[in-house]
C-alpha cells in the first residue's frame, strides 16, 4: 500500500491548475532552489494525513494567490490535495479495510484508492480572516471519470489511524520529542508498550517503597517537618495544611512524564542530555526516535493479529523529512540515506524527502527525484528527471553524468562544455566578464560531446535555460561539418521548430536527405568553410557555440600564443628546429604535430593557416604531453584581466553575452 500520485491545486505555491507529483518510488527526493514548492509539498501531506487536529488545520495564508492578484478582494479560494493509493499483491491485509471506498480504471484493472480534503476559504464581514470549510473524502470514481454528486463519500475519522504521517521539520527539537505528551514520538512508542496490570500494581508497590526508605531516614523526617509546620504558620485553612515530601504521583503517567535520555562516555565525569549535544547529534537523534518508532512497530506487527490494525499500528507510514542535510556532516549524510532507503522498502512505509543540497542529490538515483521549480506566474512546476532508455548506451553515461553533476537541478542556467578545459577557462572569465557564476546561480556541466542531445533533453523538461559550447574538430573525425549535422538533428529531436531551423538563405528548406549527408559534404575551398560558418552563426540562435576552427584549447593558444609558449618549465618546452636554417626538419615537425592535434597521418591541415599550423606545435607540446588542465591555470593566473580582455576571442564574447541576455530574462 503505497502512494503513487499526489494532485495538489490552490494550496500556497500551487496555482489554479492541478499539479500531479508521481510518486514511482519507495523513497522519493523533492529537489529545486529554495522557495520552489518542497515543502509545501509536504505540507500538503501533513494537512491529508496529519495525526492531530493542529496538523491538519488550515488557514488564509494556504490559499495561493495568484502573481497579479489582491488578496483584499478575493472573494473566496478553493484547495484540493488528493493521494492516490495503490495495492500490491502482497498487501491482501490492507485491502479489506478499504475494499468499499476502491476504484478501478477498467474490469480487471488494479484497484486504487482516491482520498481528498477539499477545503474552502470565503470572505467574511464577521470574520477578519474569513471563514474556512475543509472535508475529506473518498472519490468514488477513477480517474479521468466525470465526478458527481455521488463520487464522494466523507473519509471517517476512524480511518485515520491506518494511514500515519511521520513529519520530521527542517528544524529538529528532539527535546521535545522526548516528552511524555500526546502527539510526541516517545508518546508513541511507549504506547506500543501492553502494560498489564499486574506491572502497574508492582510498581506503585516499588514507588511506595521507595518513599517509605525516604522517609525512614531522620533527616528527611526533619525536612518534611520543618516544612509542614512553616507552612502551617503562613495560613489557618484546615484545607491543604499536611504536606508530604516524596515523589509526586506514584502513577505509570506521571513517572513516564519524567523519563529523559542520557548520552554516555562522554569524555567528562557525567554522561550528557540530548540538549547538551551538538547541532548535528541533535538532528541525527530526531532521525533515531523516527526509525525507532517505525522499527517498532514493525517488529510488533510480526506479533499482532488483524485487529490491533489501526490501533497499535498503521497500514501506511509516510515519513516525510524536510532537509535531511541539516547540521549534518557530508560524511554522515551517506549513512542517513541507507536507512531512509531501508524504511522505505518496508512493505508498510513510504520516504519523501526534500533538498536543495547536491549531497543528498548524489546519494539518490535520478529516476527517483522530483524537481520543483517556480514558473514565471510564481507558481510550482513539478517535473521527472528525464533519463535516456535503460537500453541505450547513453544511459549509463547520463546518469553517472548527472550523479556527479547533480548541481545542475539548482541552476537557473547551465553551462555546458566539453570538459575541463572549458571549466577551468570561464572560471577565470567569470570576473573578466563580470558574470559571477554563483551570484546569478549558474552551474558548470562538462558533459558536451556525443551525449549532449540528453542533457539538453533533461534540462528542456525541467525548464532550465542552457548554453552550450562545442568543439569545430574541422578535419578531425567526424568534425567540422559532422559536428555541425550532429547540433542540427538533435535541436530537430528535442523539439526546435524544423523548418525554422534548417531554412535555407536562399529559401526553402534542407532536406532530410542533404541533412544525412551533411558530413560528407567537402571543406576545401574558402567557400566550403564559408558555408559551414553561416551554419555555426545560425546555431548560436539555439545557444549552441562552437570553438573553432578546431577546440578551445587551439582557440586559447592561438589568442594568447605567447603567453602559452612562455608557459614552460625551465630547459622545458618542445625541440623546434630553426625555421630558416633547418627548414627541412622544421617542416616534417610540422607535418608531424599537425598528425597529432588532428588524429590521422591523412590529415593535411589544409583548411589552417600557416601561422595555426607551427602552433600545432605548441598544442601537441602543451595539450597532448602535459596536460590541459595544468596548462590552462599556469597560463591564465599569469595574465592581468586586461591581457585576457585585449585578445578575448569573439566566440566568448558572443557566449557570455548570451548568458547575461538569458538571466535578463529569468
Amino acid at each position: 500500500m503505497k502512494i503513487s500520485t499526489i494532485k495538489i491545486k490552490g494550496f500556497r505555491s500551487f496555482g489554479p491548475n492541478e499539479v500531479l507529483i508521481p510518486i514511482e518510488d519507495d523513497l522519493v527526493g523533492l529537489i529545486g532552489l529554495n522557495s520552489a514548492g518542497k515543502t509545501t509539498c509536504l505540507e500538503a501531506l501533513k494537512k491529508l494525513f496529519g495525526q492531530t487536529s493542529a496538523d491538519r488545520e488550515l488557514f488564509r495564508q494556504d490559499f495561493h494567490v495568484g502573481k497579479d492578484e489582491d488578496p483584499d478582494f478575493a472573494e473566496e479560494k478553493k484547495i484540493s490535495i488528493e493521494a492516490v493509493i495503490d495495492f500490491s499483491e502482497e498487501e491482501k491485509e490492507a485491502i479489506p479495510h478499504f475494499f468499499s471506498e476502491m476504484v478501478v480504471d477498467e474490469e480487471d484493472g488494479d484497484p486504487y484508492l482516491r482520498i481528498r480534503l477539499e477545503a474552502y476559504w470565503k470572505k467574511s464581514n464577521l470574520i477578519p480572516d474569513g471563514e474556512i470549510d475543509s472535508k475529506m473524502y473518498f472519490i468514488k470514481t477513477a480517474e479521468g471519470v466525470q465526478e458527481t454528486e455521488d463520487s464522494k463519500r466523507l473519509f471517517p475519522s476512524h480511518f485515520r489511524s491506518l494511514i500515519q504521517l511521520l513529519y520530521v521539520p527542517a528544524i529538529r527539537r528532539p527535546a521535545e520529542q522526548l516528552r511524555y505528551s500526546s502527539g510526541t514520538i516517545l508518546f508513541r512508542v511507549l504506547k506500543k508498550i501492553k502494560w498489564s496490570d499486574a506491572f502497574k500494581r508492582e510498581f506503585d508497590k516499588k514507588v511506595t517503597e521507595l518513599n517509605g526508605l525516604f522517609n525512614s531516614l531522620n533527616e528527611f523526617g526533619t525536612v518534611q517537618e520543618s516544612i509542614t509546620e512553616l507552612w502551617q504558620q503562613f495560613h489557618k485553612d484546615e484545607r491543604y495544611k499536611d504536606t508530604a515530601l516524596g515523589f509526586g504521583g506514584s502513577d505509570l503517567d506521571s513517572i513516564l512524564k519524567k523519563i529523559e535520555i542520557s548520552f554516555s562516555p562522554t569524555g567528562t565525569y557525567k554522561s550528557y542530555k540530548i540538549d547538551e549535544l551538538g547541532e548535528g547529534y541533535r538532528s541525527l537523534f530526531y532521525l533515531t526516535l523516527v526509525c525507532a518508532l517505525l522499527d517498532i512497530e514493525e517488529k510488533l506487527s510480526e506479533q499482532e493479529d488483524q485487529e490491533n490494525i489501526g490501533i497499535n499500528r498503521p497500514l501506511l507510514t509516510i515519513l516525510a523529512v524536510e532537509e535531511p542535510e541539516n547540521h549534518i556532516a557530508p560524511q554522515l549524510l551517506g549513512r542517513v540515506i541507507k536507512i531512509l532507503k531501508k524504511i522505505s522498502r518496508n512493505e508498510s512505509s513510504q520516504v519523501l524527502l526534500s533538498s536543495h543540497t547536491p549531497a543528498i542529490v548524489k546519494r539518490l538515483s535520478p529516476e527517483c527525484i522530483l524537481h520543483f521549480r517556480i514558473n514565471q506566474n510564481y507558481e510550482t512546476e513539478v517535473n521527472r528527471i528525464l533519463l535516456p532508455d535503460k537500453k541505450d548506451s547513453a544511459y549509463k553515461y547520463i546518469k553517472e553524468a548527472v550523479h556527479n553533476y547533480p548541481e545542475i537541478y539548482f541552476a537557473k542556467l547551465v553551462v555546458i562544455g566539453e570538459g575541463d578545459s572549458e571549466e577551468l577557462i570561464f572560471s577565470r572569465l567569470m570576473d573578466v566578464m563580470n558574470v559571477d557564476f554563483d551570484d546569478n546561480i549558474i552551474t558548470f556541466a562538462p558533459l558536451g560531446h556525443r551525449f549532449v542531445n540528453h542533457i539538453w533533453k533533461l534540462l528542456q523538461a525541467l525548464h532550465i535555460p542552457n548554453v552550450t559550447l562545442l568543439d569545430l574538430d574541422i578535419e578531425r573525425e567526424g568534425g567540422g561539418w559532422g559536428r555541425v549535422k550532429y547540433a542540427l538533428k538533435q535541436l530537430i529531436e528535442v523539439g526546435a521548430d524544423r523548418g525554422e531551423l534548417l531554412k535555407l538563405k536562399g529559401g526553402g528548406v534542407l532536406s532530410n536527405a542533404s541533412l544525412e549527408l551533411m558530413h560528407k559534404r567537402p571543406l576545401k575551398t574558402d567557400k566550403d568553410l564559408k558555408s559551414l560558418n553561416s551554419w555555426v552563426r545560425k546555431l548560436k540562435w539555439y545557444n549552441v557555440f562552437y570553438s573553432a576552427p578546431l577546440d578551445i584549447d587551439f582557440l586559447m593558444l592561438t589568442h594568447y600564443p605567447e603567453f602559452y609558449k612562455n608557459a614552460v618549465p625551465e630547459n622545458g618546452g618542445p625541440q623546434i628546429p630553426d625555421e630558416e636554417t633547418e627548414a627541412e626538419r622544421f617542416g616534417k615537425k610540422v607535418i608531424s604535430a599537425v598528425h597529432a592535434v588532428l588524429k590521422s597521418e591523412k590529415a593535411s591541415g589544409d583548411t589552417y593557416s600557416y601561422e595555426e599550423k607551427k602552433l600545432m606545435i605548441w598544442y601537441n607540446y602543451h595539450f597532448l604531453g602535459r596536460g590541459k588542465p595544468a596548462t590552462h591555470i599556469q597560463v591564465l593566473s599569469s595574465m592581468r584581466p586586461k591581457q585576457i580582455r585585449e585578445n578575448l576571442p569573439p566566440v566568448f564574447n558572443e557566449f557570455f553575452m548570451r548568458i547575461k541576455e538569458i538571466l535578463d530574462t529569468e
